[in-house]
């Protein structure tokens, strides 16, 4: 009599021969019908995903929540249709007029004296797109100059960088709503589809996520705080200073306003803050001013800089006619812009259709969400994290206001959104005695008393 059960482990042993049979088939027909760009990527693809396999297993077992293992295992299989989305629309839609094919192009050209040792760089006259192309330079005397594979080499940074973000809201909102968070921060479609390509949305998203973390680290008095921001600030500046100066100047603003214990300790940990966040912030600032070519260091002189910026965005379609933030009025059509413009009425192809449907979600998320957002203040008065998650979108809404194009507006706030989505994520208030101690960030002892209290009443009332 045969056994009718059968052994999970030959059944993954006939799958995985089955895949390795059909991989090897099509490599070969790749090898001999296509260029290296396709059966290059094939060849680089089996180590990549075992890259990421790996990490994504590192970090799932270590999350204590049970669905985040499944999350984040199809979050990344969703960011590489995304990628692989963003490929077809750069170079079969739009026949490689974008970007990423100067990048390439750049980096086809240079890497074979890279892998003989023979590196030449300006870096002294280098700005974000010289950057840019030595970045990608790098990965190409890896892999070679395969665009596919780079794509979702730069999509993996992207992802990652999604993921420290959502490990800043853990460590800074551990009574937040970590599961919604999570959901919007790995799966809209925007963080899905602009991050994705051989550009500097993809490598500034992954260090905005260091700057993140490092963040929460920091406000959290955890160790790895100050290197975390110290990468952070240079892995954004190199690219876009102005970013970096963004993001460092709401922290100064978190840690102003961030309480300090009565102890001396206490009170020399914020003063000091301030001064590392306020020195960071100026440096920062005076490179952002080279950058953007002007002397000045002053707000008039950057935002006019990032206004002529904005006026040469009116070219290439999807132009609208900007809001300049003049009034609180002003800053309110600016932000609905910013946030989540084009509307539907105003998108003139699939792609636009699409961000307007994400737009309409997270206005309308936005206002679901008002009973969160009217403990805003209370929530600012207690968690440095929250304040630095409010200042930065608040900041890049003025900063950005000037842009008149939908196209260019959506892709440069994905950089933005993540910090934006902190504020539709925060804790829910069920019981009126957890109106002053949800969401804080456990920083405050009596805080957690009380919510132990009220949950062992919660149980005996059952």
């Amino acid at each position: 009599m045969f056994s009718t059960s059968v052994r999970p482990w030959a059944v993954g042993l006939t799958l995985a021969g089955f895949v390795g049979a059909g991989f090897a088939v099509v490599w070969a027909w790749a090898i001999g019908l296509q260029s290296y760009n396709v059966w290059g990527a094939l060849l680089v693809a089996p180590f990549f995903i075992a890259v990421n396999a790996l990490l994504i297993w590192r970090v799932a077992v270590r999350e204590p929540s049970p669905w985040f293992g499944r999350l984040i295992g199809f979050a990344f299989l969703a960011k590489m249709v995304g990628t692989m989305v963003r490929y077809y629309v750069a170079y079969v839609v739009y026949d490689g007029a974008s970007d990423a094919e100067r990048y390439n192009l750049a980096a086809a050209f240079q890497y074979r004296s890279w892998r003989q040792g023979v590196v030449t760089w300006d870096l002294e006259t280098a700005r974000g797109t010289q950057y840019m192309e030595l970045i990608t330079t790098a990965i190409y005397t890896v892999i070679g100059p395969t665009t596919l594979a780079a794509f979702m080499v730069y999509g993996a940074f992207a992802f990652w960088g999604a993921y420290l973000l959502y490990r800043a809201f853990r460590i800074a909102l551990p009574d937040g709503e970590h599961r919604r968070y999570a959901l919007l921060v790995f799966l809209l479609p925007s963080m899905l589809y602009w991050p994705s390509s051989i550009g500097k949305e993809s490598w500034l998203m992954l260090f905005v996520g260091v700057t993140a973390l490092g963040a929460a680290k920091f406000f959290a008095g955890q160790h790895g705080a100050l290197a975390l921001l110290a990468t952070g600030a240079v892995g954004t500046a190199l690219i876009r200073p102005h970013i970096a100066v963004l993001l460092f100047a709401a922290l100064l603003v978190a840690q102003l306003f961030r309480p300090a214990s009565t102890q001396v300790t206490g009170i020399l940990s914020k003063f000091g803050g301030i001064l590392v966040m306020g020195a960071a912030a100026w440096v920062l600032a005076t490179q952002s001013a080279e950058f953007l070519g002007t002397d000045d260091f002053s707000w008039q002189a950057v935002s006019e800089s990032l206004d002529m910026a904005g006026g040469r965005t009116t070219v290439g379609g999807s132009e609208f006619t900007p809001v300049p933030v003049e009034s609180p009025l002003g800053f309110l059509a600016a932000a609905l812009t910013v946030l989540f413009r084009p509307f539907p009425w105003e998108a003139d192809n699939a792609q636009m259709l699409v961000q307007s449907l994400e737009g309409l979600f997270l206005l309308a998320l936005t206002v679901a969400s008002w009973p969160r957002l009217r403990r805003l203040t209370g929530i600012l008065r207690r968690n440095p994290y929250v304040v630095f998650a409010l200042v930065y979108p608040i900041s890049f809404v003025v900063a950005f206001s000037g842009f008149a194009n939908f196209g260019i507006l959506a892709r440069q706030r994905v950089l933005m959104l993540p910090f934006f989505l902190v504020l539709l994520a925060l804790p829910v208030v069920r019981r009126r005695t957890d109106l002053d101690d949800e969401g804080f960030g456990g920083e405050e002892p009596e805080f957690a008393h009380h919510r132990e209290v009220a949950s062992l009443g919660e149980v005996r009332r059952r």
